[in-house]
């Protein structure tokens, strides 16, 4: 055989076996719920929230990263990526541990019925849930559907929208624009009301050829950005460092609209997975610094006895 057609062939059945493991779609795919039943806490004087992606680690590791940082373990609202709904691991179970109110959203799923999706864990009563499908991009292996899941929590008027979103990594620039673009549209049809996109958005500073070979490009979080300030959102925690152990890259990001960010920064201590959480305090416009009481939730959670490194950030 001559090398040309030597090399398709070779070509085609890697590319036959890597659609091999691709994700399948999960078979249950509606949002699961639960609610804490400890009584209000006493508000501190400030919403925190912050982006972790755990990379299928179980509910007793995570709980063990969220324990081992200061600034990671009084956030009020997680976002959470990569978490599973297993028959060993659910988000339920977590949120048990934490004393919080949860909703998960399944991506794809996993052996034995399970599934790999993103959850919110929440201090505050989440409201409105909604599972909003993503489009769907061929990456050449490990493709998959992805979604984003949206909540509101009422702690004044108007409400906040909230979005929890992980994006697909092997995308170029304007493909991963517009796979946040249903989630964008969705807060445009809320109008002016306060709103905060989080998550996993894998923006890497590499291009692909086919999905698969990376190119150094540095646009990927510029380009993003760009697209989201045209939509209304602020970017307010760009400076924050990185998000990924490896090379510093700056994945993961919190987008807000009329909202206040007083203090932002990355939980270090945090080390279960391959990202460190992303965190921002914010305030609403018509309440400042103090929440209402009766919206805010106890925990279950021990204090630590070991001092955060995270790297605190005011706004920029």
């Amino acid at each position: 055989m001559r090398p040309l057609p030597l090399i398709v062939s070779v070509i085609a059945l890697c590319l036959a076996a890597c659609a091999q493991v691709n994700r399948p779609d999960p078979q249950d795919q509606t949002i699961s719920v639960g609610h804490a039943v400890h009584a209000p806490k006493a508000a501190h004087g400030r919403l925190r929230i912050a982006t972790y992606n755990v990379h299928m680690e179980s509910a007793q590791e995570i709980l063990r990263g969220i324990r081992a940082d200061r600034e990671l373990e009084s956030a009020d609202i997680l976002f959470l990526q990569e978490i599973e709904a297993t028959s060993e691991h659910t988000p339920q179970r977590l949120a048990e541990l934490l004393g919080y109110d949860y909703a998960y959203a399944p991506g794809y799923g996993v052996g034995d019925g399970g599934s790999h999706g993103i959850a919110i864990v929440s201090r505050v009563s989440l409201h409105a849930l909604k599972l909003i499908e993503l489009p769907r991009h061929d990456v050449v292996f490990n493709s998959a559907r992805r979604v984003a899941l949206a909540a509101t929590i009422l702690l004044a008027e108007p409400p906040i929208r909230i979005y929890n979103v992980h994006l697909d990594n092997r995308l170029n620039p304007k493909d991963r624009a517009a796979q946040l673009r249903p989630v964008l549209a969705d807060a445009q049809r809320l109008g002016a009301t306060p709103a905060l996109i989080g998550g996993d958005m894998n923006t890497s500073p590499f291009c692909w050829i086919g999905h698969v070979v990376p190119l150094p490009c540095g646009l990927q979080d510029d380009r993003i950005e760009s697209s989201v300030r045209k939509s209304g959102f602020d970017t307010p925690v760009t400076k924050s460092g990185g998000t990924h152990k490896v090379f510093a890259m700056r994945l993961d990001a919190i987008y807000t609209r009329a909202l206040s960010v007083t203090a932002f920064g990355v939980a270090d201590d945090a080390r279960i997975s391959d990202h460190l959480p992303l965190w921002a305090d914010i305030e609403h416009p018509r309440v400042g610094p103090r929440w209402p009481a009766w919206e805010r939730r106890g925990s279950s959670r021990a204090p630590l006895a070991k001092r955060s490194s995270a790297r605190r950030r005011g706004p920029r």
